[in-house]
């Protein structure tokens, strides 16, 4: 089944991502197109063409019997002399109906992993038997055309991520979080996963009066045994929050947590021992958890029906967790979470929840990539493979609402990292072109082409580096 999973994860977000990518390159095409550019090819994936296309469109003839938007071009063969070479939509004849095959390839190859547009003007070959006037090259049109064309591509991402949000926050049901309610979610048991509180009767909607855990069979830092329980006796108060924190806080943390919620009152203070987020708990400080540990909760609660009912006590194990090299033990989940409840944004909430989640976004990606170079940041970046598990996620977690707005993210991250003006990408190559506007001056192809290489090697260099940190160091 795992496998099986796994295939359909892989096929999804290998369609997903070309989908992206397409969006993208679709963008430079039509652009190129209203702007009289000459497409070659416009191709959906990379390697061996499985399948070419040109697609046949009406046109009008002029008096030679030829299209009436064809051009002749004077050229030289390899001995200087001259020769007549139509750029036109096809060098063919009309056919009866009076239709011409189009100027551009519609082929798709065999590496779904993208695909691209090759333009008159760029770094190709181009097809043989057509030579295209300067006037329908990408440098043969002026700056203002050219950065039309390159900003395209970023456009369409930044419009399909918005159409992306505003699809999950019209049409899919939102979850909000009531942490203001002593209410729980309950985790189910499966065949494989067994949760404490479900195992004990407690279901989602079910209201906590009062919980207090009871720690036994640890040690101190003498290897002494050591019971607790927590919060003490003197420290109980009646739940009335799932989660809250103490008046004029500011950061959230645990230390900041209310005692009257059901955050504080069921946190793992040994697991907390491993985590720098407390600081109010030197008591337990020293304590470690063994494999003979247990934790014992024990719970008041209001039921759906409003009846009071206090649950048999509900023990859990001390489970074995290893991380860097340091072996230690933390307690099963109680398998509780704060109560959450679905509902539907109105049309006009709707847009501007997209809109705040793209101003969110747009901002939050140049942030991390403004502090990329930094621990914390290279920390927080991730390559291919995490944007596969990503998706991976989307797949599975069986939400429409959170793949659209996963895929929107990924969409916005594609248009943003190409907006950079680092050469190889779009917004490069429009920031030479308004260079070269306002300087009124070009630059040299060799600078460019020199530029572009080197852009393109350094980013596969990092590519390759956030694989290998994808595999070391995940996200």
């Amino acid at each position: 089944m795992q496998v099986w999973q796994t295939i359909l994860n892989v096929i999804i977000f290998i369609l997903c991502l070309s989908f992206v990518v397409c969006i993208h390159e679709l963008g430079h095409f039509t652009v190129a197109k209203i702007c009289k550019v000459y497409c070659f090819e416009f191709s959906i994936g990379f390697g061996p063409a499985l399948f070419k296309h040109k697609f046949k469109h009406k046109v009008k003839k002029n008096e030679k019997g030829l299209p009436s938007d064809a051009e002749s071009v004077t050229a030289a063969d390899e001995e200087g002399n001259p020769l007549e070479v139509l750029s036109v939509d096809s060098t063919k004849a009309p056919d009866k109906n009076g239709r011409v095959e189009g100027e551009t390839a519609f082929v798709i190859r065999a590496l779904p992993l993208g695909g691209y547009v090759s333009m008159a003007g760029e770094e190709t070959d181009g097809e043989e038997g057509i030579l295209v006037p300067k006037n329908r090259t990408i440098g043969g049109i002026n700056h203002f055309k050219q950065i039309c064309i390159m900003l395209a591509g970023i456009t369409m991402n930044f419009i399909l991520a918005f159409i992306l949000f505003l699809a999950d926050f019209t049409f899919c049901p939102q979850t909000m979080a009531h942490a203001d309610s002593n209410a729980i979610n309950v985790a189910s048991s499966t065949d494989t996963v067994k949760y404490a509180a479900s195992e004990a009767g407690l279901k989602t909607g079910d209201k906590i009066l009062t919980l207090y855990q009871k720690y036994e069979g640890l040690t101190d830092k003498n290897n002494n045994p050591v019971s607790f329980e927590f919060p003490s006796a003197d420290d109980r108060n009646t739940i009335t929050s799932y989660q809250s924190f103490t008046t004029g806080s500011t950061s959230g943390t645990y230390d900041e947590l209310e005692h009257s919620s059901i955050a504080y009152a069921s946190q793992d203070v040994i697991a907390r021992n491993f985590d720098d987020k407390i600081t109010d708990m030197e008591a337990y400080k020293d304590y470690l958890a063994n494999s003979n540990s247990t934790r014992t909760f024990y719970i008041t609660y209001e039921d759906l029906e409003g009846n009071t009912k206090t649950l048999a006590p509900v023990k859990v194990k001390a489970s074995e967790v290893k991380s860097n090299d340091t072996l230690y033990y933390v307690f099963e989940k109680l398998g509780i979470s704060v109560y959450t409840s679905q509902f539907y944004f109105s049309a006009g909430e709707a847009w501007g929840q997209a809109g705040n989640t793209f101003g969110n976004l747009f901002t939050g990606i140049y942030k991390a990539l403004g502090g990329l170079f930094t621990p914390e940041g290279w920390q927080n970046v991730g390559g291919i493979v995490s944007v596969y598990r990503m998706s991976a996620q989307g797949t599975t977690s069986g939400s429409a609402g959170y793949f659209l707005l996963l895929w929107g993210y990924i969409s916005l991250n594609l248009g943003c990292f190409n907006l950079l003006p680092f050469p190889g990408l779009d917004g490069w190559q429009t920031l030479i072109s308004l260079l070269e506007s306002i300087f009124r001056k070009k630059f040299s192809d060799k600078f460019k082409n020199i530029a572009n290489n080197v852009g393109l090697i350094v980013m596969l260099a990092l590519a390759v580096l956030l694989v290998v940190k994808d595999f070391v160091i995940p996200l």
